[in-house]
C-alpha cells in the first residue's frame, strides 16, 4: 500500500476516534435530559377544567383529554378541551387544551364561558350549547387581553342567561381589574356574536335594610361606559344585595328620554322603602307615577303605596285636561314619602344625579311644588303656573296655517327648529343640546331670544296667539 494512502488512512481513524469521544457524551447527555423530560411528563399531572365542570341542568361537562408533550409549571398541558354529553359521552365540542382553563355557565345552561392561557397570554370565548359555536371576548376597543393580565379566581358571573360580567385582572403586576359586561346574542343568520361594555360598581350605602330582616342589604350603582362617546356612562343599574350576595332587586337607569327615571330609599314610620318616580311628558301630555315598595321575607316585592296623576299642557287642544286639584294632591303625597329619603339614582331630564334630599331633585315642570309646606300653597301655584302655561299654548302645536304658521316661517331656521323641538316635541334643553351640538345654557338663551322674536313679528302684524 502507498504510505500516502496508509497515512492518509491512519488520520481517519484517529479524527473518527476523536470525534466519537467528544460526541457520546453530548448524545449521552441529550438522552439523560430526555430520560427526565419524559418522567416529568408521566409524573406530573394533566392541568384539569376549574370552575363550574356541569351545566346547571347536569346534560353538558366541560372537560380536558389526552396529554400533550409540553410540561409547564408543574402540569402537562391537556391535548384537549372538550365539551360531552353526560349521558351518551358524545363529543360536542372541542379545542386545543391550555395550561390553565375555567368555566363559567349560564344559568339556562344556554351559554358556557371558558377562560383559558398559559404563562404570559389568557384568552376567553362563549360557546353556545345550541350549535356548539363560539363567540371570542376582546375589549371594548376591540383589543384581545394584555399580555400578562389575567384573571381572578372569580372572574365571571352570569347576571342573566345572555350577560356575562368579566373580570380582567388581579391587580398589582397582574394588571388592575376592569369589570365588562359582556351581551352575547344569537343572530338570525345562525351566527354567534356579542359586545362588551366596561363598567364600574360604587357602594352607596350598607345601612338600608329594605327586606325588614335587621340586616342591612348593600345598595351599589353599576355605571356602564361605552367608547363611543369616550367612556361617557350608557347607562346606570341600581341593585340591591343581600348579605348572603343574592340580588335582592335591581333596575336600569338610562339619560336618553324613554329611560329617565328616578329611585329613592324613603324612611317610613322608621322602616326603609324604596319609592320610584317617573315623570314623564312627551309633546305635552303627562303621566306621572311613583310606587313604593319593600320586600318580604322571601324577598318577593310588595307595593306599599302607588299613585298617579295624568294632565297636559296643550291648552289649545280638544279633550285637553288639566285639574289643578288632583295635581297638587299627587304632589302632596309624593312630598310626605320624599320628606325623609335620600335619592339613590336619577336620569331625569337626562342629568344623573345622586346622594341628595329627594326633595331637592327638582328639574322637571310643576317639581318645584315640592318645596311648597301645605296642599292649599301647592294648589294655587298650580293655578298659577296653569294661567302662564294657557299663555304660551302659542308654542304648543307646529303650526298649520294662518299668521302663526307665516310668522314661524319667517323666523331665522336656528329659532324655527329649537321652536318647535321644544315645544312641539316636548324635548328639554339637554336632549336639544344633544341633537344640535350645542350646550343647554346655550339652547336656552336661543329659546328666549326665537320666543321674543316671534312675538316681535306678531305683534307687528297686529296678531295674537
Amino acid at each position: 500500500m502507498d504510505k500516502r494512502r496508509i497515512f492518509g488512512v491512519l488520520a481517519l481513524a484517529v479524527i473518527t476516534a476523536v470525534t466519537a469521544g467528544v460526541a457520546s457524551p453530548k448524545m449521552a447527555a441529550q438522552r439523560q435530559e430526555a430520560a427526565e423530560y419524559q418522567a416529568l411528563l408521566e409524573a406530573a399531572p394533566v392541568a384539569q377544567v376549574e370552575g363550574e365542570t356541569l351545566s346547571p341542568n347536569g346534560q353538558f361537562q366541560v372537560r380536558t383529554a389526552g396529554k400533550s408533550e409540553m410540561y409547564v409549571s408543574g402540569y402537562v398541558v391537556p391535548e384537549f378541551l372538550q365539551i360531552v354529553d353526560t349521558e351518551t359521552g358524545e363529543l360536542l365540542w372541542q379545542d386545543q387544551g391550555a395550561l390553565w382553563q375555567s368555566a363559567r355557565w349560564s344559568p339556562a345552561n344556554n351559554l358556557v364561558a371558558i377562560a383559558y392561557g398559559g404563562r404570559t397570554w389568557t384568552q376567553v370565548k362563549v360557546i353556545s350549547t345550541a350549535c356548539w359555536i363560539s363567540w371570542d371576548f376582546t375589549l371594548p376597543d376591540g383589543s384581545p387581553i394584555p399580555e400578562y393580565e389575567f384573571l381572578p379566581e372569580d372572574w365571571g358571573t352570569w347576571p342573566d342567561m345572555d350577560t356575562l360580567l368579566l373580570t380582567v385582572g388581579r391587580g398589582g403586576d397582574a394588571g388592575e381589574p376592569h369589570t365588562y359586561r359582556c351581551t352575547v346574542r344569537m343572530n338570525q343568520d345562525g351566527t354567534l356574536s356579542g359586545s362588551a361594555l366596561e363598567q364600574t360598581t360604587e357602594v352607596l350605602s350598607e345601612d338600608y335594610d329594605f327586606d325588614h330582616d335587621g340586616m342591612p342589604e348593600t345598595t351599589e350603582l353599576v355605571t356602564v361606559l361605552t367608547p363611543e362617546t369616550d367612556y361617557y356612562p350608557a347607562w346606570y343599574i341600581l341593585q340591591v344585595i343581600r348579605q348572603d350576595g343574592v340580588e335582592l332587586w335591581s333596575a336600569g337607569a338610562h339619560p336618553s328620554h324613554a329611560g329617565w327615571t328616578s329611585v329613592f330609599a324613603c324612611k317610613i314610620d322608621g322602616e326603609d322603602y324604596l319609592l320610584q318616580y317617573e315623570p314623564e311628558m312627551y309633546q305635552g301630555w303627562a303621566e306621572y307615577a311613583y310606587e313604593l315598595w319593600a320586600f318580604d321575607g322571601n324577598g318577593q316585592a310588595y307595593t306599599s303605596d302607588n299613585r298617579s296623576v295624568t294632565f297636559d299642557i296643550n291648552f289649545g287642544r280638544e279633550e285637553h285636561q288639566f285639574d289643578p286639584e288632583a295635581i297638587a294632591g299627587f304632589f302632596w303625597e309624593l312630598r310626605g314619602l320624599l320628606q325623609d329619603s335620600i335619592l339613590l339614582a336619577s336620569t331625569e331630564n337626562g342629568e344623573f344625579q345622586t346622594g341628595i334630599p329627594g326633595l331637592e331633585l327638582q328639574n322637571y315642570i310643576f317639581s318645584d311644588l315640592l318645596s311648597l309646606d301645605s296642599l292649599e300653597a301647592m294648589e294655587a301655584s298650580v293655578r298659577q303656573q296653569e294661567a302662564e302655561l294657557d299663555e304660551q299654548t302659542v308654542w304648543s302645536a307646529p303650526p298649520e296655517g294662518g299668521g302663526l304658521a307665516d310668522a314661524m316661517a319667517s323666523l331665522p331656521p336656528r329659532y324655527r327648529e329649537v321652536l318647535l323641538l321644544k315645544y312641539y316635541n316636548g324635548y328639554s334643553a339637554r336632549e336639544i343640546a344633544g341633537f344640535l351640538s350645542a350646550t343647554p345654557d346655550a339652547v336656552t338663551q336661543t329659546l328666549h331670544r326665537a320666543r321674543k322674536k316671534l312675538a316681535e313679528i306678531l305683534d307687528e302684524r297686529g296678531e295674537t296667539p
